[in-house]
C-alpha cells in the first residue's frame, strides 16, 4: 500500500497525518500521468487525481516571453561590450578588446598615467603591444567609454519597447524587439 498526502501531493510508503490510501497500480497511473504532463490534484477527502495542467493566460504568456526577452537583451548587450571595439587614439583605426580584465587593464594603464605599450589589432587582426601615450591611453579608454554608453542606451531603448508592447498587450511588436533591431 502507498500512501498519498493531499497537501504536499507527496507520496509515502507509511501513513501519515491526514494521508490517504492507494494501491500500487493506482501509484504506477498517477507517476505515468505526470510524466505525460498531467498534474496530480487532491480531491476535498484528500484522494489523487490527475488533471490537465493549467493553460497560461495571455497576459502570463506575454510576460514570459517578455522577460526571456529582456534577458537576451542583456546578454546581448554583455556580448557587444565585450566582443570589443575600435579606436582612432593611433591616429588610424585600431581594434581594442574589452572583456572584463581588459577593461581593468585599461583602466589601471590609464590610472598610471604614463606612457606604454598596449594591446591592439591593425585592421588585418594583427596583434601587437603598441607604444601609446598618455594621452592616447586615456582617448583610448574615452573611446570605450562612448562605446560602452551606446550599448547601455541601445539596450535600455529596447527594454523600453519591450515594456511598452508588454502594456499595450502586443505579442507581435513584442516578438519584433531584438538586439539587431533598428532604433
Amino acid at each position: 500500500m502507498i500512501y498519498f498526502h493531499a497537501a504536499t501531493r507527496g507520496f509515502h510508503l507509511s501513513p501519515v497525518p491526514d494521508s490517504q490510501p492507494i494501491t500500487k497500480e493506482e501509484h504506477l497511473a498517477l507517476l505515468e500521468g505526470q510524466s505525460s504532463g498531467q498534474v496530480i490534484g487532491a480531491t476535498q477527502d484528500g484522494f489523487p487525481f490527475l488533471a490537465a495542467p493549467d493553460r497560461p493566460t495571455q497576459q502570463q504568456r506575454l510576460q514570459a516571453l517578455h522577460q526571456q526577452k529582456v534577458e537576451l537583451l542583456n546578454r546581448s548587450c554583455e556580448s557587444a561590450i565585450t566582443g570589443g571595439f575600435w579606436s582612432e587614439a593611433l591616429g588610424e583605426q585600431y581594434r581594442y578588446s574589452s572583456q572584463l580584465d581588459d577593461q581593468l587593464n585599461l583602466t589601471g594603464a590609464i590610472l598610471a598615467g604614463v606612457d606604454a605599450l598596449y594591446p591592439c589589432r591593425d585592421e588585418a587582426g594583427t596583434k601587437e603591444f603598441r607604444a601609446h601615450s598618455t594621452a592616447q591611453i586615456r582617448q583610448v579608454g574615452d573611446d570605450f567609454t562612448e562605446f560602452k554608453l551606446q550599448s547601455l542606451q541601445k539596450a535600455n531603448q529596447l527594454k523600453q519597447q519591450l515594456d511598452q508592447a508588454l502594456v499595450d498587450v502586443d505579442l507581435a511588436k513584442l516578438e519584433l524587439v531584438t538586439w539587431e533591431s533598428a532604433l
